[in-house]
C-alpha cells in the first residue's frame, strides 16, 4: 500500500478517503482532525480529485507549524491543477515564514512553479533558485534547480537553463534523475538554436528512462524536431516508441495520435506520385487539411496548397470548394474576401451537403429542390422507400447518390442503407457483401462499420439458406 501517502496502509485511495473522512464524523480532538484532513486531502490528491483535495486541506489548522505549512503546500498545489494558479499564488503569499528552513524552501518552490504557471517565468526562476540555496541538497535541490531551469526556459533563457542544468549534472547520478536533466537540457539547446544537440540529448533521455514519461516526452518533443528538420523516418521511430508506453501517460497518448497523423500525411504525399490529373486535386487537400491538423491553421505549405487549388484550372470541383472553404476561415483573410470565397464555394457546391452548410453560414435559401437532389436528401429518400418496401426503387437512388461526386460525407450512411436496400431486393449476394466489406474495410470506427462488421459474421447468402432448408427436407 502508500501507507507513507494515506496513514491507512492500503493501496485503495478512496477506502482512505472514506476512513479519514470516519475520524472526521467521530472525533472532536483538533490534531487528530488535522491529521485526518491532512491524509484526506493527499489520497485526493493521488486520486487527481483536486476540488476535493483542496477542500479537506483548507480545514487544516495552525496548531502545529508543520503540519500546517504542509497543508499549504499541498493545497497550493491543488490549485494549480485545477486551473487556479492565481489562487495558488496569493495563498503562498499570504503566508508568514516559517521558523523551519526546509519548510521556507518548499514554500519557495511553491510560489516559483505558481510563478511559472501565472506567466512570470524569470520571478520564478529567482524563487527556485533561493529554494535550492536553501535546501542545500538532496531532493528538494534537486526539484528547486530543475523547476529553475524550466522557469529559464519559460522565459527563452536557454543558456541560462543550460547553467543550471550543468550544476545539476555535478550531484545527481541516478537514471531517473539524468533522464529529467537531459530532457530539460534538450529543450534549451533547441530553443538556443543547437538543433543537433537537442536531438542527441532527447536520444539520451529517453534511453536512459526507458518506461517512464521523461522518456516518452524526450522521443515526443525528438518526434516534433525531427519533423521540422525533414527527418521524418526518424520522427515516425520516436513517435511509434513513445506511443508504445504506457497509454496513461500524456505524451504517449499525444504520440499515438501524432503518428496516425503523420502517417497519413506520408500516406497522401505517396498516393500523389501515381495520382491522375483529375485525383491529383483531392490528394492535394487531403495533404492540406492533415498539414493543419499537424502544424497549425497558419502553416505555409498547407495554405500554398489552398491557393492552388482555388485556381480555375482545378479539375475537381469538390476539391477546390473545400479548399475556398478552408482559405475564408483562416485568420488572415479578410471578411469581405471571406465571404466572397464561401459565394464561390457554394456556387461549386449546389449539388453537395456542403452547399447546405453554406447556405445556413451565408443566411442564403438553398435553390427549389436542390435538398432532395443533395446525398443526405437522397439518403433520406432512400430509407423512406425501404420503409415502404420499395427495395429496388430505394437501390436505384442511393446508387446515384453514392456516384456523386459529392458522396464522401455520408459515404457510411449510404452503404449501409445500400446493402439493406439489395439485400431486402434480393439482388446478387456479392454485391451486398461488396457493400458490407467497403464499410468494414475504409469505415471501421463508425457505427455503420461496427454494424456491418457484425453483419458479415453472421451473413449467409440466399442459396445458401435454400440448400439448408432443402437438406433438412430431404431428412
Amino acid at each position: 500500500g502508500r501507507r507513507s501517502l494515506t496513514g491507512s496502509g492500503t493501496s485503495n485511495f478512496e477506502d482512505a478517503m472514506l476512513a479519514y473522512s470516519s475520524v472526521l464524523v467521530i472525533s472532536t480532538d483538533p490534531d487528530l482532525r488535522d491529521r485526518a484532513s491532512l491524509g484526506m486531502g493527499r489520497a485526493a490528491m493521488e486520486l487527481e480529485r483536486y476540488s476535493d483535495a483542496a477542500a479537506a486541506l483548507e480545514t487544516v489548522s495552525d496548531n502545529n507549524e508543520k503540519r500546517y505549512y504542509v497543508s499549504r503546500i499541498l493545497l497550493a498545489d491543488a490549485l494549480l491543477q485545477n486551473e487556479q494558479p492565481d489562487r495558488a499564488l496569493a495563498l503562498l503569499d499570504s503566508l508568514p515564514s516559517p521558523s523551519d528552513d526546509s519548510l521556507a524552501a518548499e514554500v519557495l518552490l511553491a510560489a516559483g512553479r505558481s510563478l511559472i504557471a501565472v506567466g512570470q517565468p524569470d520571478s520564478a526562476a529567482v524563487s527556485c533558485l533561493r529554494a535550492g540555496e536553501i535546501f542545500g541538497r538532496g531532493k528538494g535541490y534537486y526539484n528547486a534547480l530543475v523547476s529553475a531551469a524550466l522557469a529559464y526556459i519559460e522565459a527563452d533563457r536557454p543558456d541560462d537553463a543550460a547553467d543550471v542544468l550543468d550544476r545539476l549534472l555535478l550531484g545527481y547520478r541516478s537514471d531517473l534523475e539524468m533522464a529529467r536533466i537531459a530532457l530539460l537540457n534538450g529543450r534549451a539547446k533547441e530553443q538556443g538554436g543547437n538543433l543537433s544537440a537537442s536531438l542527441a540529448a532527447y536520444a539520451s533521455a529517453a534511453e536512459l528512462d526507458p518506461v517512464r514519461e521523461y522518456g516518452a516526452e524526450a522521443l515526443y518533443r525528438r518526434a516534433l524536431l525531427g519533423e521540422q528538420m525533414g527527418r521524418i523516418d526518424e520522427a515516425l521511430d520516436d513517435l511509434s516508441a513513445a506511443s508504445s508506453r504506457s497509454s496513461s501517460y500524456l505524451w504517449s497518448r499525444l504520440a499515438a495520435d501524432r503518428l496516425v497523423d503523420l502517417e497519413l500525411l506520408q500516406g497522401y504525399i505517396d498516393d500523389l506520385i501515381d495520382a491522375d490529373d483529375y485525383s491529383e486535386p483531392r490528394f492535394h487537400l487531403l495533404i492540406a487539411e492533415k498539414r493543419r491538423d499537424l502544424y497549425g491553421i497558419d502553416d505555409e505549405g498547407a495554405h500554398s496548397l489552398l491557393v492552388e487549388l482555388t485556381d480555375e484550372l482545378t479539375l475537381d470541383p469538390v476539391a477546390r470548394a473545400r479548399a475556398m472553404v478552408l482559405l475564408a476561415g483562416s485568420p488572415d483573410t479578410d471578411p469581405q474576401e471571406a465571404r466572397g470565397l464561401l459565394e464561390q464555394a457554394h456556387a461549386l457546391s449546389l449539388e453537395g451537403d456542403l452547399a447546405t452548410r453554406l447556405e445556413k453560414k451565408l443566411g442564403i435559401p438553398a435553390p427549389e429542390g436542390m435538398l432532395e437532389r443533395r446525398p443526405s436528401g437522397m439518403l433520406e429518400r432512400g430509407w423512406e422507400l425501404i420503409d415502404q418496401e420499395r427495395y429496388a426503387e430505394a437501390w436505384d437512388l442511393l446508387s446515384d447518390a453514392l456516384e456523386s461526386a459529392w458522396s464522401d460525407e455520408v459515404r457510411p450512411e449510404l452503404l449501409w442503407a445500400l446493402s439493406t436496400a439489395a439485400e431486402f431486393a434480393r439482388m446478387e449476394d456479392d454485391l451486398v457483401e461488396g457493400y458490407l466489406e467497403e464499410l468494414v474495410r475504409d469505415y471501421p470506427e463508425t457505427e455503420e462499420g461496427i454494424w456491418a462488421s457484425s453483419r458479415l459474421v453472421g451473413y449467409v447468402p440466399e442459396e445458401e439458406e435454400d440448400d439448408e432448408g432443402d437438406d433438412e427436407g430431404d431428412e
